[in-house]
This record gives C-alpha cells, sequence and structure tokens, in this order.
C-alpha cells in the first residue's frame, strides 16, 4: 500500500468486490437504496423540484439520461443534478451520524445516470451487482473524507458538509462502476476535490439548498468521465499540505491537528461507515430531530400538560453549539418549507400543534397559521458548549417547557434526548420498508411500487439496471397538491 492516503483509498476502491463485503452490509445497502429512492420520488414535483426542472431544461438539450418521475431524458451531468434535487427535496433522505453527508443524493443520481450513459454511448448494460457494489463505494468514501476535516464541524464555520465530503464520493462510486483503474481513479478524486463547495446560509430561504448536494453528484460525475477520457487530475489530492482538500477545508478550525488524513483509510474494509448511515423517521433536517423527540418525549410523560398548547407559557430548547448554528436560529416572517424544514422552532412547534412532523406540516398553508406563528414566538434555542466537546454529546437535546396549570401556577416539565430516533438506534430494514411504503402512498400507484420495491431488494439477480430506471421513470404525482 502506498503512504498516500489518497492512493491507498484509491487502490482499496479499486480492488474491491461484493464478496469482500459482509452479506449483512450487502443487504442493509439494498434498503438504504430503497429509502433513497422513496425521497427521490416523492421530491420530483414539490414546486422547488418544478421550477428546477423549468430552469434547467430552458437551456438544455434532450440526452439520454432519465429524470426520474418526468419521462424527460437529458445530459448525464443535469439528469444528475436533477434527481439529486429531487432526492434532497424534502429532507426526509439520510444521513451520517459524524460526517454529515445525505449519502443517496450523492451516490445514486450519479450512478443512475452513469450506468444511462454507458448504455447510450457503448451499449455497455450495467448490472446489478455492479451498481450495488459502486453504491458501497460511495457509500464509504463520502463519510470517510468528511472525518478527515472533523466531520461536522466544518458546518460550525458555515460549510454545507455533505456538498464539501460529496464530490469525492460521487467521484468514487462512478469511478467502481466504470471500471477504472486506481490511477485513473487518483485523478477522478483530484479533479472532483477542487470542485468542492457549499454555504450553509443557502438553508434560510432560498431553493438552492435542495441542489448543493446535485452540484456535488454532478461535479464527482464529471470528474469520473474525464479521468475515464484519461484526463489526469491532482495527485494525492487529500493530503498535499498547500491547496490539498484537508489542509484547505480545515483552516480555520482551531484543531490540533488541523486535519486527520489518516481517518479516510481507517480500518478499510474493516469498519462500515453505512452502519453510521441513520435513515430518517422525519421530513426535517436531521439536527431537528432531537427537539421532535424531546417534544415527544414529554407529550409521552406529561400527556395532559402537553395538550394545553394554549397554556405554554415558554419553550427551551438546549442544545450544542453545532446544532443551534444549524437550526436553532430566530424564525421570522415569511417563512418557506426549506427554512420551515431547517428550523428546530418549527419542528417544535409543529409537534406540540399536530403531534408529527411530515410532509403535511410543510404545506404553505401550515406556514401562515396564526398558533403556528403565536407558539413559535415562546420557543427559544440555547446553545450548550458543554456538549460540543464530540459527535456524542453533540447529539443532546433538552427541552424546559413552562406551562401553567389549573391553579395559575406556571410549572416547568424537562426531558432530555441523547440521541434522536434512528441515529443512536439505527432504524431496522423493516422499518426502513415501511417508511418506504408510507412516503411514496400516492405519489406512484401500488403495483409501481411493489416493482420497484422487488427490484431493489433482488438487485444481486438484476442483469441490467436499466429495468429499474424504466419503472423510476414515468410521472410522479406531487404530494403537496
Amino acid at each position: 500500500m502506498s503512504t498516500s492516503e489518497t492512493r491507498q483509498l484509491c487502490e482499496w476502491i479499486s480492488s474491491l468486490s461484493l464478496d469482500h463485503i459482509p452479506q449483512d452490509r450487502v443487504t442493509r445497502a439494498k434498503y438504504l437504496i430503497l429509502d433513497g429512492l422513496a425521497c427521490l420520488l416523492i421530491g420530483a414535483h414539490l414546486p422547488w423540484s418544478e421550477d428546477a426542472v423549468k430552469g434547467i431544461f430552458s437551456f438544455e438539450s434532450s440526452g439520454p439520461c432519465s429524470v426520474f418521475g418526468w419521462e424527460r431524458k437529458i445530459s448525464p451531468l443535469s439528469a444528475a443534478l436533477l434527481n439529486s434535487t429531487f432526492l434532497q427535496g424534502f429532507e426526509l433522505d439520510d444521513y451520517h451520524r459524524e460526517a454529515p453527508i445525505h449519502s443517496n443524493s450523492i451516490v445514486l443520481p450519479a450512478l443512475f445516470a452513469a450506468l444511462e450513459h454507458c448504455a447510450a454511448a457503448d451499449n455497455t448494460a450495467i448490472n446489478g451487482p455492479s451498481f450495488l457494489l459502486s453504491t458501497i463505494v460511495g457509500y464509504e468514501t463520502g463519510p470517510r473524507v468528511g472525518q478527515g476535516v472533523y466531520g461536522g464541524e466544518v458546518l460550525g464555520r458555515g460549510w454545507h458538509s455533505g456538498a464539501i465530503f460529496g464530490p469525492a464520493a460521487a467521484a468514487a462510486a462512478s469511478s467502481k462502476l466504470f471500471g477504472l483503474s486506481a490511477d485513473q481513479m487518483e485523478d477522478a478524486l483530484g479533479i472532483a476535490c477542487t470542485q468542492a463547495g457549499g454555504l450553509m446560509s443557502a438553508q434560510y430561504e432560498s431553493s438552492v439548498k435542495r441542489m448543493q448536494h446535485g452540484f456535488a453528484t454532478r461535479n464527482g460525475l464529471f470528474a469520473a468521465l474525464m479521468a475515464r477520457s484519461e484526463y489526469s487530475g491532482i495527485k494525492q489530492v487529500l493530503e498535499r499540505p498547500y491547496g490539498g482538500f484537508l489542509s484547505v477545508f480545515s483552516q480555520g478550525n482551531g484543531k490540533e491537528p488541523a486535519f486527520l488524513a489518516e481517518k479516510v483509510v481507517e480500518k478499510l474494509g474493516e469498519m462500515w461507515e453505512m452502519d453510521r448511515i441513520v435513515v430518517k423517521p422525519y421530513a426535517t433536517m436531521a439536527a431537528t430531530h432531537g427537539t421532535i423527540d424531546c417534544v415527544i418525549k414529554l407529550q409521552e410523560n406529561y400527556p395532559e400538560v402537553t395538550a394545553k398548547v394554549d397554556r405554554i407559557k415558554k419553550v427551551t430548547v438546549e442544545m450544542s453549539t453545532p446544532a443551534w448554528k444549524k437550526g436553532g436560529w430566530v424564525v421570522k416572517r415569511p417563512l418557506t418549507p426549506t427554512g420551515a424544514q431547517m428550523s428546530c422552532v418549527y419542528a417544535a412547534a409543529m409537534q406540540l400543534l399536530e403531534g408529527q412532523v411530515q410532509p403535511a406540516q410543510f404545506g404553505a398553508s401550515q406556514m401562515e397559521r396564526e398558533d403556528v406563528w403565536t407558539l413559535m414566538e415562546k420557543i427559544e434555542c440555547v446553545p450548550n458548549p458543554d456538549w460540543d466537546k464530540d459527535m456524542i454529546t453533540g447529539w443532546y437535546q433538552r427541552i424546559y417547557l413552562e406551562v401553567e396549570g389549573d391553579d395559575g401556577e406556571t410549572k416547568t416539565y424537562t426531558d432530555l434526548v441523547e440521541a434522536p430516533r434512528g441515529n443512536g438506534v439505527p432504524l431496522t430494514n423493516e422499518e426502513i420498508l415501511t417508511k418506504w411504503r408510507r412516503v411514496t402512498e400516492g405519489v406512484i400507484d401500488p403495483k409501481r411500487r411493489a416493482t420497484i420495491e422487488k427490484l431493489v431488494l433482488s438487485l444481486e439477480d438484476m442483469e441490467n439496471m436499466e429495468e429499474l430506471a424504466a419503472i423510476l421513470y414515468p410521472q410522479t404525482s406531487n404530494v403537496l397538491a
């Protein structure tokens, strides 16, 4: 093995086969893929997704690659961009527990565009095992690159972490699908990492928050396509001291050492990053999940108290500083669905008022309700620096609920959540299957849903992945219509 971490990673990816991966991880990957497709299908015709399609089709010509749910085809790079935008469209998609990245929105769009490009360009059929293996490569690469810069630490400095780690993941996955050599993979990573970028200020009111992982998957696919054509990239791109990925994206973090190149290759083939990919139970950004779960605990422990929402005097939500920066900001009118899904205040209000935080809670009429705004004015998020020391305490959240009783006295009720649902204890494969069926209800018909489900859960037997792409291709319905 080379002493270069970039090279070690590329050599491992190049030599990896499904036989090297424990069967339970292979099975888990299929359920993760199914969850990603649920998020993609529900996101295809959301208003902001439709705006993205309108914009891109206004200047892009048709091509060989599917825009899923639209019965339209476009170039590989734009197909990857749009399908990723759909997948990220409703904050229902996965995230990595320690190196925040939405892996499916990076990996799946790149691979579907790559396989349809291969079919059109040189009549090459990509089978299910190759697709599955390439997906696992992407799941492993993104978080490892992220942990090299202390994972979620970059969020506190305003970087959109998944958009930073994502180009490398998409490039690695696409390179594996193309069958590139270790040399070519290193070129692909070098081309991908120089395109990394993404600002967290996108979270407040813009639609572009939905698209930033799409930029990453597009750029990673572009990198693999260029490396496939023998275009050279930056060698040793991750660990170079001047202008290398890890040194640049660790600047200003105050850590010693500033970055951890060894994390990129630590226990390759022994420790699987997909074990720490979290499937979301709620339609919101990950930092809001602790808030929701804390409210749920209060509702379970004090049902009569929490039912009297009009008696609530104040709600204080305590969280780590990174979570506070990401989701604890003060909510002001007008509030968009993007902003609402990134807000711990809105999540707490909806759980208190409606008992759930799912797609139905983000329709335009919900954000105009006066009772929602009245309650949100009583909710304050505060940082607890004692919880900033690591990614374990970083998920802690505590709520102090002040409620006026029948006697006129105000009493405080409190509960603590150390890790949100699905994070500390991952959702089971059966729970993911239940989510898939619930999320796609009304979006696609039951027969189509059953067919997709069967194909994904038997990927090892699929001879041509175009079969799955074809059934994702037809029109889907708008869940908010």
